[in-house]
């Protein structure tokens, strides 16, 4: 079985695929969540945030976690995919395989 990891490194930055839990009673790095997508398998960091899925107060305070975690600007972040849904992606600008592995280590 192949397992598409959640993280991928570009010329662009550092990709991240995520599922996210809004409405949680604090926000925090879950750990890891596979997802079975055809004939793949897709890993997902699994984040909770705290604030609730109303307005896109989640997504804002999913970048803020996320740029508090990475240790980056959250101007280098942006949500490229999934506004609406759980399971989402985001970029982070100018990040690399360093990044991947801090975020590796986290959840381990």
């Amino acid at each position: 079985m192949q397992v598409e990891p959640f993280a991928a490194s570009g010329p662009e930055g550092l990709r991240l695929r995520l599922y996210v839990q809004p409405g949680a009673a604090r926000s925090a790095l879950v750990g890891l969540r596979l997802e079975q997508n055809g004939d793949r398998t897709v890993e997902r960091l699994k984040i909770a945030i705290r604030a609730r899925a109303v307005e896109g107060a989640a997504n804002q305070a999913l970048i803020n976690y996320l740029a508090e975690l990475c240790g980056c600007p959250k101007s280098s972040i942006s949500l490229t995919a999934g506004q609406t849904a759980r399971a989402k992606s985001v970029l982070i600008a100018a990040a690399g395989e360093a990044l991947e592995a801090k975020l590796r280590a986290l959840i381990a």
